[in-house]
């Protein structure tokens, strides 16, 4: 008997996770694959999209196989025949895309649907919609409530009735995006920058910066400075180190203030990231009576960003709820387009 899959994923500029699982119970697959958004990768990143929802639908289909032979061989009549070269059927896909907001979703959509022909996918049964909705869902708090994200990028959005009625930021790293990883590494080096040229305080950044390239940046010993100048070393170690037309990497930087969070200059950046989202929870919500979706890794890994965000909401007596990823919000859309299209 053909069992019925749905498969959900969490498609970031980045990277995309799928999982795959049976309507009513289990994972079965999962895989990995790169990201896919519109604006930053173009068209062509569909096609590697595509290529992870089939490596996850395969998995899942030799994992049923495997399932169904086991079966067989305990049963009392013997082995059976030959297996089905398809023990099942793709009932829903739910996709959570970054890029995918209203102002794109129709093409996104489009995209990705002529991607799942060949892998026998019917268009109707594929709901596209952006990984912030997806993120909240994650937090399980209803479909009310407020979302703060805060990864690569950073956003916060209040919704109602799953709808996005309500938004702060997400304009990019240049003109926005506080708080983001990007943000935090940016801020990081700027800090680093002025120390260095005298123009602001010394910090203990500097030295972490420095570790973080291989180089000695207070006194250019070690290695022996390339240039003569630590100020031209980091500027050249960035040329090096961050693709140009790449501002996604200057995350790589933003775990280095709380590594030295005693340090001032670090902790004023801490200090304004969590008050920036504070101050963004306030405003969405200022009758303070919703719960919070913290998604992202600046918000949901372990660190004192999150400590005290966390910490801050709660003592104002707001719910807090993390959602690492956008997966079990896909998942959940995608098991009620499953119902649907099974009622």
């Amino acid at each position: 008997m053909r069992q019925h899959l749905v498969l959900a994923g969490d498609v970031g500029g980045t990277r995309s996770r799928l999982v795959a699982a049976s309507v009513g119970g289990g994972l079965l697959a999962q895989a990995e694959g790169p990201g896919a958004n519109l604006r930053s990768s173009g068209p062509a990143a569909f096609d590697t999209l595509a290529a992870t929802i089939a490596e996850v639908l395969e998995q899942a289909r030799h994992a049923l196989r495997t399932a169904d032979a086991g079966a067989d061989d305990d049963s009392s009549d013997g082995p059976a025949g030959p297996l089905a070269d398809d023990p099942a059927e793709v009932a829903a896909v739910a996709l959570g895309i970054s890029g995918a907001g209203p102002a794109r979703a129709a093409e996104v959509r489009a995209a990705v649907a002529e991607r799942l022909v060949p892998l026998g996918i019917p268009a109707e049964r594929l709901l596209v919609t952006d990984d912030l909705h997806t993120a909240f869902l994650s937090g399980g708090v209803g479909d009310d409530g407020l979302l703060v994200l805060a990864g690569t990028g950073a956003v916060a959005v209040r919704f109602r009735d799953r709808e996005a009625i309500a938004r702060r930021d997400g304009m990019g790293w240049l003109l926005g995006d506080v708080g983001s990883a990007v943000w935090l590494g940016r801020r990081t080096l700027e800090a680093v920058a002025a120390d260095l040229d005298g123009r602001g305080p010394r910090t203990l950044l500097t030295e972490e910066v420095g570790a973080a390239l291989g180089l000695d940046l207070r006194e250019g010993h070690r290695p022996p400075s390339p240039t003569g100048d630590p100020r031209q070393d980091l500027i050249r170690a960035l040329d090096e180190h961050l693709p140009a037309g790449a501002p996604a990497a200057l995350g790589r930087f933003a775990p280095l203030p709380a590594r030295v969070r005693e340090d001032p200059v670090a902790r004023g950046i801490l200090a304004a990231v969590i008050e920036h989202v504070l101050d963004t929870v306030q405003a969405l919500d200022p009758e303070a009576v919703l719960p919070v979706v913290l998604a992202g890794s600046v918000l949901t890994g372990p660190g004192p960003i999150h400590d005290e965000v966390t910490a801050s909401l709660q003592d104002r007596r707001r719910s807090v709820s993390p959602a690492p990823d956008g997966l079990p919000g896909a998942l959940l859309l995608a098991r009620e387009l499953a119902g649907r299209i099974a009622g």
